[in-house]
């Protein structure tokens, strides 16, 4: 399905001192910003940590972001997943990393009803969104592919994936999220306490700020200009999915956007313009931003209630309304005009 590339603005607040305050060495690389930015899994990543370990423990978070690439990419030929697609084999051996998305992928699967399925790839190939060619396919073509979507005909036993002919996968919905998970961990094992991810616009932060205080991470304007909310966030993520960045505009004067539904094979169309999610764990708030998106408002609301609120969410409407999950009244605030504001509780 996705995955596109949301960005968010992310405001900082620097440590200041006053000249008359003596502040000592350990104090001064404690409160220095370590930036390493590099590119993977197709995206601009950057890793921003404080303390003295900080610079070591980034170059680690990258080492490991490109080693995931390699096993999860559809496209490097040494990968789990290029093995799975590509193979003539229905017996294909993975790594650990493999195991660990397809059993979350068909929990999330599961528990959202289809709306996140990482078995879209060839429907998603045949739109062009792969490869950059955009065409709208012909009804039964799309039928066929959507044949070969089942992802619950996936088994996975020891390592080893059991699958149907056909069937294909992309870990783009989760693959971030995962990634952002392993950096922040790799980050606390180092000693690091404060530090603040941007991979390709999921953030994702480590403890506050220096200074003690929450990090203020902004929610893009998908109509231009500035962000349009402010979240403040301690130990959390917030992951962004919209159809504002990836689309293509057909033959029909059709806008056809990257996010697809599982039901129908086709990009969504809905009165959704973005969603955000807000929780605990990278890798679950990178599948539910997809997952809400294709289920629309009012089942998105449904479903956050069914899940026991165990995240938050800032959905963005196309008639330029915002709803907002009750729990996020005292960390978010509103920076756009809005034509309507919906808080659900």
């Amino acid at each position: 399905m996705k995955r596109s590339r949301f960005s968010c603005f992310v405001f900082s607040f620097l440590f200041t001192c006053s000249a008359v305050t003596f502040v000592s060495c350990k104090q001064i690389r404690a409160n220095k910003a370590e930036v390493t930015s590099f590119t993977a899994m197709n995206t601009y990543m950057t890793v921003k940590a404080y303390g003295r370990s900080a610079k070591a423990a980034n170059l680690q978070v990258q080492k490991e972001v490109e080693r995931l690439e390699g096993i999860l990419s559809t496209t490097i030929e040494e990968s789990d997943v290029y093995k799975i697609n590509n193979s003539s084999e229905q017996e294909i051996a993975v790594q650990d990393e493999t195991s660990f998305l397809i059993n979350h992928g068909q929990e999330f699967y599961k528990m959202t009803v289809g709306a996140f399925n990482p078995a879209l790839y060839p429907v998603i190939r045949e739109w062009g969104f792969t490869t950059g060619e955009y065409k709208v396919p012909e009804a039964g073509r799309i039928q066929e592919l959507l044949k070969l979507s089942d992802f619950s005909k996936l088994e996975l036993r020891e390592n080893v994936v059991y699958r149907p002919s056909g069937l294909q996968l992309d870990f783009g919905a989760i693959g971030k999220g995962y990634a952002g998970d392993t950096a922040i961990e790799i980050l606390r094992n180092a000693g690091v306490v404060s530090a603040l991810l941007d991979f390709g616009g999921n953030i994702q932060v480590l403890g506050t700020k220096p200074d003690g205080s929450d990090w203020t991470v902004g929610i893009k304007n998908p109509w231009d200009g500035e962000p349009v909310a402010a979240v403040k966030l301690r130990d959390a993520c917030m992951i962004t999915s919209g159809g504002y960045e990836r689309f293509f505009t057909g033959d029909d004067g059709k806008k056809y956007i990257h996010i697809f539904d599982g039901a129908t094979g086709r990009p969504v169309e809905n009165e959704l313009e973005s969603v955000t999610i807000i929780c605990k764990q990278g890798i679950y708030g990178d599948a539910l931003s997809t997952s809400l998106f294709v289920m629309g408002l009012e089942k998105a609301v449904d479903f956050w209630r069914s899940r026991g609120c165990d995240f938050d969410f800032v959905i963005l409407t196309k008639d330029k309304g915002v709803v907002y999950s009750a729990p996020l009244k005292d960390s978010i605030s509103l920076l756009f005009d809005f034509k309507s504001v919906q808080v659900v509780e």
